[in-house]
């Protein structure tokens, strides 16, 4: 199930138009030409709070005309226009493009099904990132804290042109002081089940079985991250990216009694489609890191 925005979203990265066209759509200013260049252009989460950052994004030239298409494995290396964006002299353009990927769903309350045994839980309402946490975002609290930043980054500054792939080599107490930061925790397991699984007992975030490339796994071939808008057609019943594959995600909940591990969820790019599924789960310990674990917030 796909989740309904205000305004239709295209379901494929590549789009063969030319920039004249678009030009021309954000020039005539109106709610019709705003639709249709959404309609052709943006494969991201849309709400009408983000009218005025997608407007300003669609405005600037970001390869919106040469956007990778990622249905074709091996994919190799991907750079969105929200990457560019990120990278983009303009304070504006870059903050237009932080505030979509801070986007947050609410879940409602409902049933979840947990694990493999599929066992049912009632779930209070919370809202959790549709995206996971960013490069991008994270050099943001980085820079404002003062945090060490992780291991793969030279000089306080992530791998060029990744600042919408998701933050990796960061320990369970480091996505945790992030998540302070941003008013908001981690997500609990059950929680995580039920945003990337809805109301049943589906494997993958979109159903029971791969029919295409949905999701970031060894499959892809992308060998390393992917933008967190990759796979408008991998979101999950309540319109979650990247919730399984690319990378794991830490919770909230302990492994042990002794509360030394936490559980991460959802598989990466690292593993087949056999370990990133709804139910897939490994544990750490609080304070390892690797270059396959990141996270997302919940409020």
């Amino acid at each position: 199930m796909e989740r309904t925005n205000s305004v239709t979203t295209k379901n494929t990265l590549n789009i063969k138009k030319p920039s004249a066209s678009r030009i021309a759509l954000v020039a005539s200013n109106t709610p019709e030409a705003f639709r249709k260049l959404c309609r052709d252009y943006w494969t991201w989460h849309f709400d009408e709070s983000l009218s005025a950052a997608v407007q300003l994004l669609l405005s600037t030239e970001l390869g919106w005309e040469t956007m990778s298409q990622l249905t074709t494995p091996p994919v190799g290396e991907v750079i969105s226009p929200l990457g560019y964006a990120l990278a983009h002299e303009d304070k504006k353009v870059h903050d237009a493009a932080l505030q979509v990927l801070d986007a947050t769903v609410h879940i409602p309350a409902g049933t979840a099904y947990i694990g493999e045994e599929c066992a049912p839980l009632e779930m209070d309402g919370f809202e959790i990132g549709v995206y996971p946490v960013t490069n991008a975002q994270y050099q943001r609290f980085v820079q404002d804290t003062g945090h060490t930043p992780p291991q793969d980054w030279t000089d306080d500054s992530y791998p060029a042109n990744r600042g919408d792939h998701p933050v990796v080599w960061v320990t369970c107490e480091d996505a945790e002081a992030y998540a302070r930061y941003v008013n908001g925790r981690l997500p609990t397991f059950s929680e995580w089940q039920y945003a990337v699984r809805g109301a049943d007992d589906r494997l993958f975030p979109w159903g029971y079985e791969i029919d295409k490339p949905r999701c970031n796994t060894a499959e892809l071939g992308a060998g390393t991250t992917t933008p967190v808008v990759s796979f408008r057609d991998g979101i999950s019943p309540f319109g979650c990216y990247d919730m399984v594959g690319n990378v794991w995600e830490w919770t909230a909940t302990t492994y042990d009694d002794e509360g030394n591990f936490r559980v991460a969820c959802g598989g990466a790019w690292y593993y087949n489609h056999d370990y990133s599924t709804c139910t897939s789960y490994d544990f750490f310990s609080n304070g390892y890191a690797e270059f396959v674990i990141g996270f997302r917030i919940a409020r």
